[in-house]
């Protein structure tokens, strides 16, 4: 049974994530060579712990319940594909953490920052996110991934 959580979203957002994943991908690879392209649809529990743990009034206050990721090879393409997706989708920089990238703390990642640019885009006034990062930053943002959800969502 899918959650209602879920169902409400992809019913007003009115198309599935493979599809903006595609829209994306498609755009993107008219002007980097070697761009890689990720999607995920939150994981229930996970959106009912954010909804919960942010006070937030609705799964519509949630940004990230589709969430794509775009990897480049070079910080410039990472820019170039942040203009291109500007060119397509309504959108705002939530985060350039490529500019600002926030440093991690947790055992084994001293030293070592998380860096992307968030974006929240628009599809029928519906919001989803957008990373965009480099290979190399990817590495690290993925491995120190499961300590931050766990920090967050399991505690």
């Amino acid at each position: 049974m899918q959650d209602e959580n879920i169902a409400i979203y992809e019913q007003r957002i009115a198309c599935s994530i493979s599809t903006l994943a595609d829209k994306v991908g498609c755009l993107v690879n008219t002007s980097v060579e070697k761009a890689k392209v990720a999607f995920r649809v939150k994981n229930p529990e996970t959106l009912r712990k954010k909804i919960f743990l942010k006070k937030a009034k609705d799964v519509f206050s949630i940004h990230d319940v589709y969430g794509i990721r775009v990897i480049v090879e070079t910080v410039d393409e990472a820019y170039m594909v942040l203009t291109k997706i500007s060119e397509m989708f309504p959108m705002r920089l939530a985060n350039d953490f490529i500019k600002d990238p926030v440093e991690l703390f947790d055992p084994g990642f001293e030293g070592k920052f998380f860096k992307c640019l968030r974006l929240i885009a628009y599809e029928n006034n519906i919001p989803f996110e957008i990373q965009v990062t480099t290979s190399s930053f990817h590495e690290v943002n993925e491995s120190h991934h499961e300590i931050y959800h766990q920090k967050i969502y399991h505690s």
